[in-house]
Parts: structure tokens; C-alpha cells; sequence
């Protein structure tokens, strides 16, 4: 039975965080406008799987307890030994701590990777907000926020909570229309160049793999 409690703890505090970390002005975000009805949030979010699925990314979704094993096991299979986090991110902070058990996995932080840190790593973060017509992650330096570890990390696993799926860009730039932040990061799938040779690379200035958990 402890285990079993152990584990629902741990699932609601994850809840909980993502909760106060789920938009650029701190609260739960939303489209603009009026809430939509669930059916279509739920299109929202079926659209945005499937287009950053098209363009090489991959999308989980499910409940903590379904996702967290998959999640490892695709840390595994690109070869990631340590994990960093934003500080002030309570929710990728739990999401990190609870892999731990499915790795061999450490703990490790966005100076050490910037340092130098020779290991894989994967990069957790909450994101602001994920735009359907293109399977595209934002994220943004909103309330002192940093942007390494979808930049400096071999893996980057983005937190999106489904209620911050909107439909277009134009929404969700709107989100930071009473506090623009200095920087704006749009990911559409791992980073990949084919400047070099006309030859496509993955992973050329930035993560070779984004994975997206949908909370």
C-alpha cells in the first residue's frame, strides 16, 4: 500500500505544479476568447499530435503513472544518462525526480550542461503554449524563465498542459500581449539542418529529439 500512496502523491503534487506553472502569466492558460467546449479542445489537441508527430517529433499523453515508464523507456533508447530542469519549474522538477527509477538516470543542471557536462542529457521544461496548425512548442523567457534545455539538450522533453493548446500563432502570441518577455522559442519537431552537403542533420544546433508530454 505504501508504494501504491507513494506513487498517487507524487501524481497529484505533479498535477499541482503543472497547475501553477501551465502559462506565461502563471495561471492556467487559455485561448483567447471563450472556452471552448471539450470537443474542441480535444481537436486541438489530436491536430497538434499529429503535426509535430509529422515532422519528427513525439507526443505522449495519458496519466503520470501510463506515461512516466514510456517516457524512460525513450530516454533509454537515446542513449540519455542525465536530466536537467529550470529551478523554478516545479512541474518538470517532478516529472525528473520520478524517472529516476526508470533509468539509470542522474540529476544534473542546465550550468553543468553549459559547462561542459559530457553526458546525454535530456532537458524538461513547462511550456507556455502549443499551437495545432503546426505542431509547434513555445516557450519564452516570461518571469525570468530560461530557454536551455530546449537548446543546450540531446532530448528535450517539453510539459504541455492541454488546456494551453490553442489553434494558431496569432493566439498564442496574444498570451504574452501584457508582458511581451525578451525571448520567444518556437520548436516544430528536433532540430535539423541540410546546409552541410545538402545532407539532412538532426541535431545539428539544438536537441535531436523533442518529446512532448501532454499533461
Amino acid at each position: 500500500m505504501r508504494d501504491v500512496d507513494e506513487r498517487e502523491m507524487l501524481f497529484r503534487r505533479l498535477s499541482a505544479a503543472l497547475g501553477r506553472h501551465g502559462s506565461p502569466g502563471g495561471t492556467p492558460s487559455s485561448p483567447a476568447g471563450p472556452t471552448p467546449p471539450p470537443g474542441k479542445e480535444s481537436g486541438r489537441i489530436s491536430r497538434f499530435a499529429e503535426a509535430l508527430t509529422a515532422v519528427g517529433g513525439v507526443v505522449l499523453s495519458g496519466t503520470p503513472e501510463e506515461a512516466l515508464p514510456v517516457l524512460g523507456e525513450a530516454l533509454r533508447a537515446e542513449g540519455v544518462s542525465a536530466l536537467f530542469f529550470p529551478q523554478d519549474d516545479a512541474g518538470a522538477r517532478e516529472v525528473a525526480e520520478a524517472l529516476i527509477p526508470f533509468g539509470p538516470f542522474t540529476l544534473t543542471t542546465g550550468e553543468e550542461v553549459r559547462g561542459g557536462n559530457p553526458a546525454s542529457t535530456a532537458g524538461f521544461r513547462t511550456a507556455d503554449a502549443g499551437i495545432a496548425e503546426t505542431g509547434t512548442v513555445v516557450e519564452s523567457s516570461n518571469r525570468g524563465g530560461t530557454l536551455l534545455p530546449g537548446l543546450l539538450s540531446d532530448v528535450h522533453v517539453a510539459l504541455l498542459p492541454s488546456h494551453s493548446v490553442v489553434e494558431r500563432m496569432d493566439e498564442a502570441f496574444a498570451l504574452y500581449a501584457e508582458d511581451p518577455p525578451r525571448n520567444i522559442s518556437l520548436i516544430s519537431g528536433p532540430s535539423k539542418t541540410a546546409d552541410i552537403e545538402q545532407t539532412l542533420t538532426v541535431g545539428a544546433h539544438g536537441p535531436r529529439k523533442i518529446i512532448v508530454l501532454l499533461v
